[in-house]
């Protein structure tokens, strides 16, 4: 891609990269999530922070694998942030955050006697909104509005953990969300997104709501050209020895062009956020998920959410 507006999603503009006026809910909330798994150093590193400037809150959960081995975690959601934050919400903890350019380029700097990196993200494709797959809260009206926008990119840079220096080099991918709203009726959601490769990526979000309301946002991305996905079918085994815990998922999915897709992906670190968050009441799990399609391997996001272990769905069909 040529120009750095080419990044820029459909719907949006430059500004939505940059921080965002706060709405009047009680729970209004913005947030930034980075993730990467490096298969040469053998690092999966997932980063999500956010404020709740009404609330006077803001929270940071971090945590970084090396070689299947958990060897930094932090889940902190009770920062004490004032409601005037304003562009202080990049860097209220260790953690600070700085658009360099919108859409484009981010840089990621962190500061604690355990751990200290510099890494750089830099985008390889244009972002997607899930105002795109017209998921009704992005354009809901009054306080049941959200927004999300995610986008794959290339990271690049160090981290130290504990004295030990490792160099990073890997795809990886991004979110943002703005709002609160309509994401208060989430009943459970699972989430597939792999870049096998900047030529190739899979995005599936499958959602439930409260309300009964059901929707698939995501895309396939093949050679130049990316497309909505028309359908999914993904079969969930849930593992025996831990209940909360996905073993492995077997998916299809095919877009709006036709173009199908089979893929598999089990998860390897896995973060539960369960009930630490202080306006939702989920169980919300996180993991970087090893995939494998057409011969290929790939490392991207997996996360899963439900209400009650009776609301686990072995099979989600859009």
């Amino acid at each position: 891609m040529s120009k750095d507006d080419d990044f820029v999603p459909v719907g949006l503009d430059p500004s939505d990269d940059d921080i965002h006026v706060v709405g009047p809910e009680p729970w209004w909330r913005e947030a930034w999530y980075f993730e990467f798994f490096d298969p040469t150093a053998r690092v999966q590193f997932q980063v999500y922070q956010g404020v709740f400037p009404n609330a006077g809150r803001g929270d940071l959960t971090l945590y970084v694998f090396v070689d299947g081995h958990l060897r930094y975690e932090l889940m902190k959601m009770d920062y004490a942030i004032p409601r005037d934050i304003w562009r202080e919400r990049l860097s209220f903890g260790p953690l600070k955050l700085e658009m360099v350019e919108p859409f484009a380029r981010w840089r990621l700097r962190y500061d604690s006697p355990r751990l200290q990196f510099d890494l750089t993200f830099r985008a390889q494709h244009r972002a997607f909104s899930w105002a795109e797959a017209k998921l009704w809260m992005e354009e809901a009206a009054g306080g049941e509005q959200s927004r999300h926008f995610d986008q794959v990119g290339w990271y690049e840079g160090w981290m130290n953990i504990e004295g030990e220096e490792i160099s990073v080099a890997a795809l990886g991918m991004r979110d943002r969300m703005w709002g609160w709203g309509g994401r208060a009726l989430w009943r459970g959601y699972l989430v597939l997104w792999v870049p096998f490769s900047p030529e190739l990526v899979v995005n599936v979000a499958a959602m439930n709501f409260a309300d009964g309301r059901r929707h698939l946002c995501g895309y396939l991305h093949q050679g130049n050209e990316r497309a909505l996905l028309h359908s999914a079918h993904l079969a969930v085994t849930w593992s025996e020895r831990r209940w909360k815990s996905i073993e492995r998922v077997d998916a299809r999915v095919i877009d709006m062009r036709g173009r199908s897709l089979t893929l598999s992906a089990r998860p390897l670190g896995i973060i539960d956020t369960s009930h630490h968050w202080p306006h939702r009441f989920d169980h919300l799990l996180f993991s970087v998920g090893e995939y494998e399609c057409r011969e290929m391997k790939g490392y991207g996001c997996l996360t899963w959410s439900f209400g009650t272990a009776d609301e686990r769905l072995s099979v989600i069909e859009f």
